[in-house]
């Protein structure tokens, strides 16, 4: 029964110190890798074994006081360096004064990984926009922290355009707010298409976005234009509940600075919005540029009434 058992387990002698195998089965060579010539009488501690973990001695230490210990979590390392999550039980027998721990090991590395996919799914749910499908505030938030902290160290620039919309609670006032949601899930995908897919998009709150793009000195003149395009797209005429919806935009837009910090730089461009959207214009784009490098005396490029 213990060679054909289909759960790994192995019999080892007792001593904390020199605890060696006597007998494992088919099931634990194939959960460890390990062929039975090259463990047998090897001890459980010496260098390359199967178990290795800080907590063995307080196992052992159960082994002699209470004579075992059931569903302990042990990393095994397999043959080819992998780790492989256990629960291990065991059992001190003694046969002929001669004391025996006998070892049940279950893998259980297909429950961790599946319990790891639900923690990543539960923190991209956090993190993402249910409406819009995309990041949200809080991802936003980590992902501008990240990118001030590299930046300044990188010889890239990093660009951030606060998109607000203009009209949009007319939409729901006229419309209701069902209308609303298409309105916001179709500027979203559109967004997604008028974009790298390296540049990161965030719906961070009713009706506003924000752009991150980083960008090459030398092409430093395209963000200008790159991003009046695309607002030209996202922001044209589109079809919802039968109807004919036209919104605008206010658009801040700026760099940051070698003394920027996440606020400094957010509040930049927020503040810029507002320049947009006080033109009146129903898409605005404010662009004030970075100082020495391009527009050092800032611009308001207007589009469309």
């Amino acid at each position: 029964m213990f060679e054909f058992a289909p759960i790994a387990m192995a019999i080892s002698t007792s001593d904390t110190e020199t605890s060696s195998y006597l007998k494992v089965n088919d099931a634990y060579l194939r959960l460890t890798g390990l062929k039975w010539d090259d463990i047998r009488g090897r001890t459980l501690t010496s260098e390359g074994a199967a178990i290795s973990s800080p907590a063995r001695d307080r196992r052992h230490r159960m082994l002699e006081e209470d004579g075992g210990y059931v569903l302990e979590e042990v990393d095994i390392r397999h043959a080819d360096g992998t780790i492989i999550p256990t629960l291990i039980s065991a059992q001190r027998t003694i046969v002929d004064d001669v004391s025996f721990d006998v070892e049940v090991i279950l893998d259980v590395s297909a429950r961790v990984r599946h319990q790891h996919e639900i923690e990543l799914a539960l923190r991209a749910s956090a993190r993402t926009d249910a409406l819009s499908g995309l990041p949200n505030r809080a991802c936003f938030d980590e992902v501008l922290a990240q990118h001030v902290e590299r930046m300044h160290e990188s010889e890239k620039l990093l660009v951030l355009a606060f998109v607000d919309f203009n009209g949009f609670k007319a939409v729901n006032d006229t419309m209701g707010h069902a209308a609303g949601d298409e309105v916001l899930r179709t500027i979203a995908s559109r967004f997604r298409e008028s974009f790298r897919t390296n540049d990161f998009i965030a719906r961070i709150g009713g009706d506003e976005f924000v752009v991150l793009l980083e960008v090459d000195p030398a092409h430093l003149s395209d963000v200008e234009p790159t991003l009046t395009d695309a607002m030209d797209r996202i922001f044209k005429p589109m079809a919802i509940e039968g109807a004919v919806v036209e919104l605008g935009a206010a658009v801040g837009v700026t760099m940051l600075q070698p003394d920027d910090d996440v606020t400094s730089f957010m509040k930049r461009a927020d503040g810029y919005m507002y320049l947009a959207k006080q033109t009146g214009e129903r898409l605005a784009l404010v662009w004030l540029g970075h100082p020495g490098i391009a527009h050092p005396g800032g611009r308001v490029i207007r589009r469309r009434r």
